[in-house]
């Protein structure tokens, strides 16, 4: 085995060809590192038991091009303001406390929490544990849970969900070294917002699609609007997983490791087969030039411009699309229970929002105002 360079964080990164499932792929192994495992991810490698490592196939991407993209920058992913890997709060905490953070990660993994779940949890540890140098990693009482809840989150007017999402984090801390420090139902939480998604009309959701040009990202943003997919279920869809001849979308793991499908439209077919024609995508639907899944940040980027050209200075982001879609279907007199098979709801509560979104059936209720002669 061929060792190529050394990783992020001086760790040993090694490249080679081996034949799995019958094809010529490039094998890459290091020890662990939290950092590499989420490159290797977010460009899309398959991790293979047979070899312990992660897998591309040799004729979607260059020994080179695979190697510059593992090893180039330093690796962050943002999540609530805060971010994994963080120098600067890595700095300021032991090197106890660290290992029990990356044991209460390999414990998240086992237990197939989601990646946006694990990269949230251990970043609101870190921070807590940032804020208090002085603490032991099991030396936490309630009392600093308490005050760090108040003085951060209630008295710095954080988000509810950023709030909630904290106190979930440190409980499972606690829970997976075995720490008790009493009940914490008591922690202040604030009452739960109940804000309305924003939700653009028809005709806006024309203008944003026709002024997109290109034939890559007019697809994209087509069929996250189109099918009523979120951005991570969009950037996941492999070929197969598009079925022109059964007009269906087969969506993989997604929220709550489930399976779905939903409907594939006329029109998303006939832009599907252009958007091939022109682009020829190997693996992923969506894939980066270098090969490998398309960012997020790319996605979003897109979006920004073709607001921009449609003339739209609304706050729009990817999900807005999929409110519409949800919202416009309601309109046009699809059931509750069809919206909510199609977007995936574990609760027919959730899909239950677009019947106060949609503001077609409220301008058409009468006012009492209308019959009175003032």
């Amino acid at each position: 085995m061929r060792e190529h360079d050394k990783g992020p964080g001086n760790r040993q990164l090694r490249i080679q060809p081996v034949v799995h499932r019958n094809q010529r792929v490039w094998l890459v192994t290091f020890p662990y590192s939290t950092e590499l495992y989420h490159r290797c991810k977010s460009l899309g490698g398959l991790y293979t038991r047979t070899y312990k490592g992660w897998w591309w196939p040799a004729n979607e991407i260059s020994r080179k091009s695979l190697q510059h993209q593992l090893l180039k920058g330093q690796y962050t992913t943002k999540n609530n303001g805060n971010q994994h890997e963080n120098p600067a709060v890595e700095s300021s905490i032991s090197a106890k406390v660290s290992d029990k953070i990356r044991r209460m990660e390999v414990w998240m993994r086992q237990k197939r929490y989601s990646e946006n779940t694990i990269n949230a949890y251990l970043s609101f540890v870190r921070q807590f544990f940032a804020t208090r140098p002085d603490l032991r990693w099991n030396g936490i009482k309630k009392e600093d849970i308490i005050k760090y809840n108040f003085d951060y989150y209630i008295s710095g007017n954080k988000s509810y969900s950023s709030q909630n999402q904290w106190i979930n984090a440190i409980k499972l801390y606690l829970k997976v070294h075995g720490l008790d420090v009493g009940e914490l139902t008591d922690i202040d939480r604030p009452r739960k917002e109940h804000t309305l998604p924003n939700v653009l009309t028809k005709d806006e959701v024309k203008r944003i699609l026709v002024s997109t040009r290109n034939k890559k990202h007019k697809f994209l943003l087509s069929i996250i609007y189109g099918a009523g997919l979120r951005i991570g279920e969009t950037l996941r869809l492999r070929k197969p997983d598009i079925r022109p001849s059964e007009k269906l979308i087969y969506i993989r793991r997604s929220k709550g490791k489930k399976d779905r499908r939903v409907p594939l439209s006329i029109a998303l077919i006939k832009m599907y087969e252009d958007y091939c024609a022109g682009f020829q995508p190997h693996n992923y639907v969506f894939e980066g030039q270098g090969g490998g899944q398309y960012s997020h940040s790319s996605a979003r980027k897109v979006l920004k411009r073709a607001c921009k050209a449609a003339g739209i200075n609304l706050k729009v982001t990817l999900h807005t699309l999929r409110h519409s879609y949800a919202t416009h279907l309601l309109e046009s007199g699809v059931g509750l229970r069809y919206i909510q098979e199609i977007l995936g709801h574990n609760s027919p509560k959730t899909t239950m929002i677009y019947t106060h979104v949609s503001g077609q059936q409220l301008s058409e209720v009468k006012s009492p105002i209308d019959d009175m002669e003032i």
